[in-house]
């Protein structure tokens, strides 16, 4: 078997010089010769081309990802935004006044979470979303 596959590529070795030969034959007419330089040409300028957009999209591609960093953290600035609070009474306020903010929410997560209003005849404000209880 080893032998069958040596002889086959043996001869296909063989037809690809003599296919070989043959194309340098035909490039030795001057003619042909100069019509094969002018299509290498036109394929270096195509090549060339094709290089200088893909470093175009690749720029771009480059400042997109910029620009979508910034707006990422833009987003996540207006999400969390830096303000100063204040605690007092149990609770924290913003600087100026606006509050009932969640201690643990806010110490744990950074979320500005308003607590609930007690009900009437209760004296427990409570946060929405981790149910601590405040007096």
């Amino acid at each position: 078997m080893d032998a069958l596959k040596l002889i086959t590529a043996g001869k296909s070795a063989l037809d690809g010089i003599k296919l070989l030969n043959q194309y340098a034959e035909e490039i030795k007419d001057t003619q042909k010769r100069g019509e094969f330089m002018r299509i290498i040409g036109q394929l270096s300028i195509e090549l060339a081309e094709t290089q200088m957009k893909l470093a175009e999209q690749i720029q771009d591609s480059i400042e997109n990802k910029q620009k979508i960093k910034v707006l990422e953290d833009e987003i996540e600035q207006l999400k969390n935004p830096n303000v100063k609070v204040i605690w007092k009474n149990g609770l924290y306020y913003k600087e100026n006044g606006d509050g009932g903010y969640c201690t643990g929410c806010y110490d744990n997560n950074k979320k500005l979470i308003r607590v609930t209003e007690p009900l009437p005849g209760f004296k427990l404000y409570q946060c929405p979303v981790c149910q601590s209880t405040y007096k």
